[in-house]
């Protein structure tokens, strides 16, 4: 049985055509299909399938989709998933091209969606697909998705759903000072997070969708690229605490936050114990000591 990383999101926005402007203009996304109110955009020269699903209305994450090997292990992961009273469905058109996955939702409210990629290129080959080739920004990928959480839902509850039932491994957690979990960030594989959890306000489904970006020159393209559409940065470049990957921060004209997001280290022992970190004691938004701006603990 095997789970791959992160294949697509789908982000509610709240402006449908100021955001594909965004992320078709600025960001660099190539728009590949549309059915009904939804819009899928490709940021990859070696896969045509979407990383991005956008829709109008709102804000924040409506689902993600997780890649499985084979069709055959979409009922192996049933099965995981029903062993822990988690209710799955079957679909036959969760994305075009994508003609059979199974879904389930979070305690949050997110819809995760497994769907058979047999065919993804295993790798990233950097000789056939530099920055200098692709257009604005010009992420090579979608990296990992970090979802919001309040008061209401428990972040536990979603950590053992993806460690019980998909297999994660969880890197990090952030607690407070009463030992309630303020984030997480969990893996599928041997990066350090896939998929984040971080407290914000009621309400709030997404804290950032990441796309990944080659270094800190390319960090640096990125930011001169958006100020010259009139983008600012929320934060960075910068290095972060936890999980120590490169990071620039920005809120989109869809109403969501992104990140630009490089270097995500690999984490060495892939049962090991997370590691627990109180709140105050370490600084996890800096590794360069940067202190966390009052916007980040907003979500959308």
């Amino acid at each position: 049985m095997s789970l791959q990383k992160l294949i697509w999101a789908e982000l509610a926005v709240t402006d449908l055509d100021e955001a594909l402007q965004f992320n078709v203009e600025v960001v660099g996304l190539t728009e590949v299909a549309r059915e009904y109110v939804n819009v899928f955009l490709s940021c990859d020269t070696e896969d045509p399938h979407a990383q991005l699903v956008v829709t109008q209305g709102g804000t924040g994450a409506k689902s993600f989709a997780l890649g499985v090997d084979s069709e055959d292990e979409l009922a192996v992961f049933e099965s995981r998933l029903a062993a822990i009273d988690v209710v799955t469905e079957r679909r036959s058109d969760a994305a075009p091209g994508q003609p059979s996955s199974v879904a389930f939702r979070l305690p949050t409210g997110q819809e995760v969606v497994l769907v058979p990629r047999p065919g993804r290129p295993l790798y990233r080959h950097p000789g056939f697909d530099v920055s200098s080739r692709r257009r604005g920004v010009g992420p090579a990928d979608i990296d990992h998705i970090t979802i919001a959480y309040s008061d209401g839902p428990d972040a536990r509850a979603v950590a053992h759903i993806l460690s019980a039932g998909l297999g994660f491994v969880i890197s990090d957690v952030l607690v407070n000072a009463d030992d309630e979990w303020q984030a997480a960030w969990t893996r599928v594989g041997d990066v350090h997070h896939d998929i984040g959890l971080i407290r914000c306000q009621p309400g709030a489904s997404l804290h950032h969708l990441a796309w990944t970006v080659d270094n800190m020159e390319h960090q640096k393209r990125a930011a001169d690229t958006l100020a010259s559409w009139g983008h600012a940065l929320e934060t960075g470049p910068g290095r972060h605490g936890v999980g120590g990957n490169l990071y620039s921060y920005l809120w989109t004209p869809g109403g969501n936050r992104y990140e630009l997001s490089a270097e995500m280290p690999r984490v060495l022992g892939g049962n090991s114990e997370p590691v627990v970190r109180k709140v105050g004691e370490f600084n996890a938004f800096s590794a360069w000591g940067a202190a966390r701006p009052e916007s980040f603990g907003r979500g959308s």
